[in-house]
């Protein structure tokens, strides 16, 4: 078989194993496969000569990025590709919104060192002591929340 003929056969099988890729979970035997194809390919081409050796590698590289480009616009990308988005304004979210117990008093129902539980607008709340120890049903006032960190301090 002549060299150039050797050289076009690694480069198709090359994007064809890249092709099954995309449609295989994961990166497996296709993936590595056609990228050691391509590689061969472009290494033969170099033996023939350097200038067929990088009009080769640069039109392979070329053609794999402009096909990724193009998949992704296509429909069969689409149906897929994820799009499911959960936002706060669908009514989303990964913690709760405490931000609204700022400046708010409860009292303690288990024992805080640092952390523990208290009862705050009739909600048991995970809080964490500004100070290092707080007894049981003691009353405590909210002095910061982040996130779901809401951090008190004991009334005096």
């Amino acid at each position: 078989m002549p060299e150039a003929l050797r050289i076009v056969t690694f480069i198709s099988l090359g994007l064809i194993l890249l092709l099954i890729e995309m449609f295989t979970p994961g990166f497996s035997i296709p993936g590595i496969s056609g990228i050691v194809l391509l590689v061969i390919g472009c290494y033969k081409a170099f033996a023939l000569s350097p200038l067929w050796g990088i009009f080769i590698s640069l039109s392979s590289l070329l053609l794999v990025v402009v096909f990724f480009k193009l998949f992704q616009r296509s429909p069969m990308w689409r149906k897929i590709r994820l799009d499911a988005r959960e936002t706060k304004e669908q009514g989303f979210s990964s913690s709760l919104d405490l931000s609204g117990l700022l400046h708010k008093s409860g009292v303690t129902v288990s024992i805080l060192r640092p952390a523990g539980i208290a009862l705050i607008d009739g909600k048991r709340i995970d809080v964490i002591a500004e100070s290092l120890f707080i007894n049981k049903d003691k009353k405590v006032n909210v002095v910061k929340v982040e996130g779901n960190k809401v951090t008190v301090k004991e009334e005096v």
